[in-house]
């Protein structure tokens, strides 16, 4: 049955009752770790907010969150404070109502596989980085930032092992990067709300009890989707002409998909594939999983999600009938895209302290449940990466079939 705050106007709540109703809108496949329990605490803020902007503008306030198994945080400072979870599906729509949410920053991120007939030397790889460094590489006149070397960005390679009659290369590298380029107004209106004056000219600042959203509507909305496009083609191309650049011998493009987009109007991918083939913002059916430098990678091929009886073994398909969002469900469409960062002390979230607009989680330790940990700010937090966990709990909900298992020969961060 559902309860009475699913059926009064949301800006007549309480904010524990809104808090609480927007728990119910996000459906959890994550691991259910420490730093999972996190993510699902600090995203209901998140997911309040949406609905009361939602409601205010005519929309219906049902915004969702869809994680898959590498649910985590984001340690990006403005999208963890505003509420904004990491690993998933974020939905504030059917993706043609023009409502954009921008403190969820896409940053057009995402990995090009591709495929070796034979080793790289590291040595000469390091030297044509250093070349292509110093010569300055462009794309339509946009200067290249070269991102290869900061936060989880790298290139690594990798012994292709085949687990499936997909013919495949020998060996494999990962590129991974996104698109710095274009998070201020350097080249249009700008991907990051806190980089782009063009950006913040145009957007609409929403502040309520939980906290401050932007957002853009109709016109504006459609011209930030636009710029979000050509974006992510940069980004993709990005890698291309860097790969072009370092493997100039030849190697075969496997895929190169994006994990970190906006998908339409009201369709965020957080750090998660995106496995809706039917997408043009898709190329092709073959996604990468990564997990630590340490142990191996993976290919998988998609697959249309969540079915009903995962929902049902996960104890979310009543939450989702009840809701009116099993459809949304069963064309989840998500993937892992890596481990997510892990907080691998800390067990439990016991409670969360506000004062002066700050969130403060009360965090249980696993050495000693009696001891606390409080967490305000995640982006100095020491973490770590997950491992196979993330890779058998795919297999477990039916997301995709693995086709590749990349055995890791070295990792190059500059």
């Amino acid at each position: 049955m559902v309860s009475s705050i699913f059926s009064q106007n949301i800006s007549e709540l309480s904010k524990s009752d809104l808090l609480d109703r927007a728990s119910q809108f996000i459906f959890s496949t994550g691991l259910n770790d420490g730093t999972s329990k996190l993510c699902k605490a600090n995203m209901k803020y998140g997911l309040a907010m949406f609905h009361l902007i939602q409601e205010r503008y005519g929309f219906e306030p049902k915004a969702t969150f869809i994680s898959s198994p590498d649910e985590t945080i984001s340690r990006n400072k403005f999208r963890w404070n505003s509420g904004i979870g990491y690993g998933g599906r974020l939905n504030w729509g059917k993706g043609n109502e023009k409502l954009i949410f921008l403190n969820s920053k896409p940053n057009c991120c995402g990995i090009l596989v591709g495929g070796l007939e034979e080793l790289p030397d590291p040595y000469n790889l390091i030297k044509k980085v250093d070349e292509i460094k110093s010569k300055e590489l462009y794309h339509n006149e946009i200067l290249i930032d070269w991102d290869f070397g900061i936060s989880n960005h790298f290139i690594n390679c990798f012994e292709t092992k085949n687990l499936s009659n997909i013919d495949l290369p020998p060996y494999i590298f990962l590129m991974h990067g996104s698109a710095p380029e274009f998070r201020d107004d350097s080249y249009g209106i700008g991907l990051y709300i806190d980089k782009s004056n063009a950006l913040r000219e145009i957007a609409i600042e929403e502040k309520s009890k939980l906290g401050k959203q932007y957002i853009v509507l109709d016109s504006d909305a459609k011209d930030y989707l636009e710029f979000n496009k050509k974006a992510l083609e940069f980004s993709n191309l990005k890698r291309e002409i860097i790969a072009n650049n370092l493997f100039d011998y030849g190697y075969e493009i496997i895929c190169n998909q994006p994990h970190q987009f906006l998908k339409d109007y009201n369709n965020m991918y957080l750090g998660s594939n995106c496995t809706d083939i039917s997408c043009d913002l898709i190329d092709t059916n073959i996604f990468p999983t990564t997990l630590r430098a340490d142990i191996a990678a993976y290919l998988f091929t998609g697959k249309k999600n969540l079915a009903e009886t995962t929902l049902k073994n996960q104890n979310l398909l009543e939450r989702a009938k009840d809701l009116e969002l099993l459809e949304l469900l069963t064309n989840a469409y998500i993937l892992p895209h890596g481990g997510g960062y892990a907080f691998n002390d800390i067990k439990d979230i016991l409670d969360i302290l506000e004062y002066k607009d700050q969130r403060y989680f009360v965090a249980s330790l696993k050495t000693s449940i009696s001891r606390l940990k409080i967490i305000r700010d995640v982006s100095e937090l020491q973490f770590e990466y997950r491992g196979r966990d993330i890779v058998l709990k795919t297999i477990q909900l039916d997301l995709g079939e693995i086709i590749a298992r990349l055995n890791p020969l070295f990792s190059l961060k500059l």
